[in-house]
């Protein structure tokens, strides 16, 4: 009987660990905007939307900044250092605490024979993190793009680097960015 429970219960882990939230992606863009008038870029966090003081930290943001930096230079942009960029990338973090239930839901024909239902119920609570980057356009303040990453990006427990984790989460987001200054979305595809 006991070691029906111990299987149950490392069956019923395994599985909560396996069904830890991934990190998912989506973007929006305003198809009236024509992106090939583009080429050159600057980046700011977002003060506002990063006053938390873990997920918004300078750290953090120098973290996204430069993965931005990376990858909007290998699609083609040029970074403005002095003078007016045609476009303004800005980007925030933010976290929320969130929290699985599972149910196992175990039901033999024999249970009675074993103890009963062994319908064992179990929560895992984590942070979850989403990081957002909005392309200005410099001249109008419009956003005609935008892309979003929700999952467990600030994760201790990962064993690989929050550096590593940053960068693959921004170019993950930059993916479908236009590939370089004067394409249009459908290149990005």
């Amino acid at each position: 009987m006991k070691i029906n429970h111990i299987i149950t219960s490392l069956f019923v882990a395994g599985t909560l660990a396996s069904c830890a939230p991934a990190i998912t992606v989506k973007y929006d863009y305003d198809p009236k905007v024509n992106v090939r008038q583009f080429s050159t870029y600057r980046i700011e966090a977002d003060r506002q939307r990063n006053a938390d003081p873990i997920v918004g930290s300078n750290l953090n943001q120098r973290r996204i900044a430069d993965a931005l930096d990376l990858s909007l230079k290998g699609r083609g942009y040029k970074p403005v250092t002095q003078g007016e960029a045609d476009l303004v990338v800005r980007f925030f973090m933010d976290s929320k605490d969130k929290q699985q239930i599972q149910s196992n839901n175990m039901y033999s024909p024999y249970s009675w024979w074993y103890g009963g239902m062994n319908n064992g119920v179990y929560s895992r609570q984590y942070e979850e993190n989403r990081v957002v980057i909005n392309v200005i356009d410099a001249r109008t303040n419009d956003i005609v793009w935008q892309g979003w990453a929700t999952g467990q990006i600030n994760n201790k427990n990962k064993e690989r680097d929050r550096d590593q984790a940053f960068r693959e989460t921004v170019a993950a987001i930059m993916k479908q960015f236009p590939e370089s200054a004067g394409q249009d979305y459908g290149a990005a595809r």
